[in-house]
């Protein structure tokens, strides 16, 4: 978020690369500050709730899993745009040129981008291979 906003101007190649992190930066704390406060009230909440267990209070209710899903569905295609945004100008100029003033894009909110957009793809496969690994386990191990 922080490095969409003090960069806001300077990549004029793709204007919407800044305004990808400046955007999810704010909608992925949004989710982050709504989980962490889900989590809490939930544990300060546990031993006042009645005994169903099926019952989790407001903390479950269909709106908050509304929102939940759509700040999931957003930010998911966020990610997926601004994939397109930063690869479709694969290493633009990094200092302005004078012949062509808008064909450039800073060098830090260009980097930045596009290890950011890295690092969550390297996590998504680990993700999904331990899951595998898991599953494989499982189903060979548990027959």
């Amino acid at each position: 978020m922080v490095t969409g906003v003090k960069y806001l101007e300077d990549c004029p190649k793709e204007p919407r690369i800044p305004v990808y992190l400046l955007v999810g930066g704010c909608f992925g704390i949004i989710k982050l500050l709504s989980s962490l406060w889900r989590n809490i009230q939930t544990r300060r909440n546990r031993d006042v709730i009645s005994d169903d267990p099926d019952s989790d209070g407001a903390f479950s209710s269909s709106t908050y899993r509304t929102m939940d899903a759509l700040l999931f569905v957003f930010l998911f295609g966020w990610h997926i745009a601004g994939t397109y945004w930063a690869f479709n100008i694969w290493t633009p100029h990094f200092d302005q040129l004078l012949y062509e003033p808008s064909n450039w894009c800073d060098k830090t909110v260009y980097m930045f981008t596009v290890y950011q957009l890295c690092t969550c793809y390297v996590v998504m496969a680990a993700f999904l291979l331990v899951l595998l690994v898991f599953m494989c386990f499982q189903k060979c191990c548990c027959r």
